[in-house]
C-alpha cells in the first residue's frame, strides 16, 4: 500500500460540482476503471480520497490535486487514460504520480495563482484597467474578510502576491497570487474590493480559474 496524488483539471459544467459530490464522484470513477483503491477497515468502509484545498462551487482549475491511497505495488499503467474515459465531462486528469516518501505535504500550500476574468459584452470601459492598477498598487486595501469567527477588516494587500492586468475586446483579465491555506484570501475579494472602492465600474459578474498552487518558498506544490 501506498499514497498517490492525481492533479486533476476541474473545468466547464464540472466546476459546479459541489466538494462532497466531488468526492463521490471520484470513487465511482476509480471503481469502474478499478483502480485498486485501498479502503478503511470497520462497519463503515470508504475509499480513502482527500483533494488539497477544494475550489469553492462555480471556480475552475487546472492544478487540483487528490490524495489516495492504493493497494498495488505501483500506479496501474495508462491510470490517467482510464479515468478520463469514465470521468463526465468537464473532469480531467493530467497525471498520477507515487509519494512513497509522503509527498509535500497538504499544511505547506499558501499561495494559489489565479485567473480572474471581468467580462465586458460590451467592451471594457475605458478607466477600468487603471483604476484596477492603482488600487492593487496601494501598500493598504481594506476589505471585511468573512471567517469562521466571522467578519474582519483586513488588509487585503498582506495576503497578495503578484498581480497582472491584461483587457481582451470585452473582457479585463487579473493574474494574480493570493494567500491560501489558514490565511487563505479568496480571489473573489478582488472583485469585491474594486467594487468597494470604484463603484462607478459594477462587477456583476466574474470568473475564478486556479492556475497553479505553491509552498511558503513560492515553490510549485506537487
Amino acid at each position: 500500500m501506498f499514497k498517490a496524488r492525481m492533479k486533476f483539471a476541474k473545468m466547464g459544467r464540472a466546476r459546479y460540482i459541489s466538494h462532497l459530490d466531488l468526492m463521490h464522484t471520484m470513487q465511482r470513477a476509480m471503481a469502474r476503471c478499478e483502480m485498486p483503491l485501498w479502503f478503511t477497515e470497520g462497519f463503515n468502509q470508504h475509499a480513502y480520497v482527500s483533494v488539497a484545498l477544494p475550489l469553492p462551487t462555480g471556480f475552475s482549475g487546472e492544478w487540483e490535486l487528490l490524495d489516495f491511497q492504493l493497494l498495488s505495488e505501483c500506479v496501474p499503467v495508462n491510470a490517467v487514460e482510464a479515468l478520463n474515459a469514465v470521468f463526465p465531462e468537464g473532469l480531467r486528469a493530467i497525471e498520477i504520480y507515487p509519494l512513497f516518501d509522503g509527498g509535500m505535504p497538504v499544511r505547506d500550500i499558501a499561495w494559489s495563482k489565479y485567473r480572474i476574468t471581468w467580462p465586458f459584452p460590451e467592451g471594457v470601459p475605458g478607466e477600468l484597467t487603471a483604476a484596477a492598477k492603482e488600487l492593487f498598487s496601494r501598500k493598504k486595501v481594506e476589505i471585511l474578510k468573512r471567517s469562521k469567527r466571522g467578519e474582519q477588516l483586513v488588509n487585503m494587500k498582506e495576503l497578495m502576491g503578484m498581480l497582472e492586468i491584461a483587457e481582451t475586446e470585452n473582457a479585463a483579465v487579473l493574474t494574480a497570487v493570493t494567500a491560501a491555506g489558514n490565511r487563505n484570501l479568496s480571489p473573489d475579494y478582488l472583485t469585491k474590493a474594486m467594487n468597494q472602492y470604484y463603484p462607478q465600474f459594477p462587477l456583476e459578474d466574474a470568473a475564478y480559474h486556479r492556475l497553479c498552487v505553491f509552498n511558503g518558498q513560492m515553490q510549485v506544490f506537487r
